[in-house]
């Protein structure tokens, strides 16, 4: 491991491959609006990811990651693409799939603990080890727009009776669950229904951003924290402050200490979500090329943080939790 690594806890590589991303060159050479390929993540010491395969339900027809609400063979399809995609890198030698706790010390990086958002492409909970047997270690029931096995942020809902089913399959096979993009019900019913690790890998607080169900009420933050859980400070700058105006540095470290107040200096990272729907521009004033992450740890470090909780906010938080998972 590179001194002074980064764990991000939330990128969306694979939709971005879909939508045309060349990986082998900087943003800058391929001139985007972006913060994420190889390159640059690499530049950025970025060694340890939770990469996403993101579907879209009720996305827009031309998109990839993108199936109608009623056709599970479509989002299974979405789905597929994108595992493909990353079990393409890494017969190339570009990346380590962590399937295991000895591949979080693999000199391949970046390592990529694959992350499903949004549960639809698991076409039944039948089918839940033949995604596990290919690498994915934590999933997210659903999208804003909920799936067939939860409510969304964007659509109430708890578990539905398949989603329970899902929900005891993931249990079984040791998959952790993501948190992020519940509805209130869905995260009340899961938390009341699982006893695996939870963690909410790109999610803001509330309290500072404004009521939302995209962002998570102190007492659901508290519960998390109860459970073993990390929260990782997403980097979009709408979801920092509620109020239109460019999010800075200390927007961000506001979000951290405010978790951190609830839930533990060792219970938060980094989820940043860049380039997840949005461009580069849209991310805090000041950590727009994501090599200025040390931005963040400097700013906490002013705060009081010590080396090791600033340490613990850059990687060892979320390697932790992953410890845990994988063990």
């Amino acid at each position: 491991m590179t001194r002074n690594a980064w764990l991000d806890a939330h990128l969306d590589l694979a939709y971005l491959a879909g939508e045309g991303r060349d990986f082998s060159r900087s943003v800058a050479e391929l001139e985007v609006d972006g913060a994420v390929t190889w390159p640059d993540l690499a530049a950025a010491r970025i060694q340890t990811i939770f990469a996403t395969i993101f579907t879209e339900r009720d996305g827009p027809a031309n998109e990839p990651a993108a199936y109608p609400a009623d056709d599970p063979d479509a989002a299974e399809r979405a789905g597929r693409r994108q595992l493909s995609w990353y079990l393409a890198e890494e017969e190339a030698g570009r990346v380590t799939i962590v399937r295991e706790l000895k591949d979080l010390d693999s000199k391949i990086v970046p390592r990529l603990v694959l992350l499903m958002e949004c549960a639809d492409p698991i076409k039944t909970p039948q089918d839940t080890a033949w995604w596990v047997d290919r690498g994915v270690r934590v999933v997210g029931l659903s999208w804003a727009r909920g799936s067939r096995y939860a409510g969304g942020n964007a659509r109430p809902g708890g578990l539905s009776p398949e989603g329970e089913a899902l929900v005891d399959a993931l249990e079984t096979h040791g998959v952790g669950h993501d948190v992020s993009h519940l509805s209130p019900a869905a995260f009340d019913d899961l938390l009341a229904r699982t006893s695996g690790p939870i963690c909410a890998t790109h999610s803001n607080a509330a309290t500072i951003t404004g009521p939302d169900d995209r962002h998570l009420r102190d007492d659901q933050i508290k519960a998390i924290a109860a459970r073993g859980g990390v929260i990782g400070l997403n980097l979009f700058g709408q979801f920092l402050r509620g109020d239109g105006i460019t999010a800075t540095i200390d927007d961000c470290l506001d979000h951290i200490e405010h978790v951190a107040s609830l839930a533990g200096r060792d219970r938060v990272g980094l989820g940043s979500d860049a380039d997840g729907g949005f461009g580069a521009s849209s991310l805090p004033e000041g950590l727009q090329d994501l090599r200025r992450l040390d931005r963040l740890t400097l700013g906490l470090a002013d705060r009081g943080w010590t080396s090791a909780e600033t340490q613990g906010f850059q990687f060892d938080n979320w390697k932790t939790w992953l410890d845990k998972l994988l063990t």
